[in-house]
């Protein structure tokens, strides 16, 4: 431990630290699910492929690529909350939000998935390992979007990680015959409201993912919690206070920990939401009749339509959602939903409106017909 302190930095460490600390506010629950696979995954696993890492013999879960992984797990005990926590590994050659092609393949973006099947999202984003810059590594390969709660975002690659380059995985530069390691470990812990009887996991990397240049994931030290109501304390609006000004800032770690523990208030944090974030402000007969012309005969006005609808950015997402369910036409539809997917991988530029995406964010997150409520509200339906 203290050699991989030393490795990193005390800052570095700290900051991981923080990442694992998220959900620091529940108390230790039942423990329905733990493997850290130094035996055999086990038939709740959809894949029970265990690996042994070049350095320090370490088993995981893995090596996959863009393969979907689900973690099921039956006749849990009466719980109000599940607590997830694991180690993911990222080996091999990731590159972040870069794209460049190489010997005719595309590369990149390399992006990773998890969440619950049917249910909330917990992590969606780009990880890289490329801390350094060569002709075949572009400046937008040593960039991802972690820890951000949203995608697209950029930051220095590995940042949120436990440990750098312990796992013994290596690439050799294409250009200068350099071995250099390429490994990131990081901790993550969600605290998720979640009642019934049955809890799959879903995790799998993006389709950008090479196998055939050592792009891979693992993961290790899975531990899966259920928790009563009393167990997680619930943020007052002191502390949402204080947590929505990490938001916004300049730490995405911070901003991320801050994020899933506003999630923890429920109701009582949309209510804050509500008092607290501007709404959208959006022209609803604009707004209408832009969609309208989704539907029309002419086909420079709907594309004219579809980027006008792009730029009125995040507060109209509960309206486009609303709007795309609604729809009987097929393109109108495709429209629509290409506006959210572009919403959902470009983050807005402007500050106030960044914050909007994170709010809107957090209330799906939080899931309750409360939120639901709100998030139409600050869009201004």
């Amino acid at each position: 431990m203290t050699d991989r302190i030393a490795r990193r930095g005390w800052w570095a460490w700290w900051l991981a630290a923080l990442v694992a600390c998220a959900t620091c506010d529940a108390r230790a629950g039942s423990v329905v699910y733990s493997n850290d696979f130094e035996n055999a995954a086990g038939p709740e696993w959809s894949s029970n492929n265990v690996e042994t890492t070049p350095a320090g013999n370490r088993h995981f879960l893995g090596g996959f690529t863009t393969d979907k992984v689900t973690l099921t797990l039956e006749k849990l005990p009466k719980h109000a909350y599940v607590r997830v926590t694991l180690d993911v590994y990222v080996m091999g050659t990731w590159y972040g939000n870069g794209t460049v092609t190489l010997a005719g393949a595309r590369i990149g973006p390399n992006y990773w998935r998890m969440g619950v099947d049917g249910g909330v999202t917990l992590v969606d984003a780009s990880f890289s390992n490329m801390d350094f810059i060569s002709r075949s590594v572009p400046r937008d390969a040593t960039l991802q979007s972690y820890p951000s709660v949203l995608p697209g975002e950029a930051y220095p690659a590995r940042t949120g990680a436990a440990e750098s380059n312990t796992l013994g995985v290596e690439w050799e530069g294409f250009e200068d015959g350099v071995s250099r390691q390429v490994d990131t470990v990081y901790p993550m812990s969600f605290v998720i409201r979640h009642d019934g009887t049955r809890v799959a996991f879903d995790f799998q990397g993006g389709d950008g993912l090479q196998a055939a240049d050592g792009e891979s994931w693992g993961l290790d030290n899975v531990k899966v919690e259920v928790l009563d109501d009393a167990d997680v304390k619930r943020p007052d609006v002191a502390e949402m206070r204080r947590l929505w000004e990490a938001v916004g800032g300049h730490d995405p770690v911070a901003e991320t920990v801050a994020f899933w523990r506003l999630a923890a208030g429920g109701d009582a944090a949309a209510d804050f939401l509500r008092d607290r974030v501007p709404r959208g402000g959006v022209d609803r007969k604009r707004f209408d009749a832009l969609v309208a012309q989704l539907d029309g005969g002419d086909f420079q006005a709907r594309e004219c339509a579809t980027e006008a609808l792009k730029a009125m950015g995040p507060p109209i997402e509960a309206l486009l959602h609303d709007a795309a369910d609604r729809a009987e036409s097929a393109e109108v539809k495709l429209r629509l939903e290409s506006i959210l997917r572009g919403m959902g991988t470009t983050p807005p530029a402007d500050p106030q409106m960044r914050r909007h995406a994170i709010a809107m964010r957090l209330l799906r997150v939080i899931g309750t017909p409360e939120a639901a409520k709100v998030a139409r509200e600050l869009s201004g339906k």
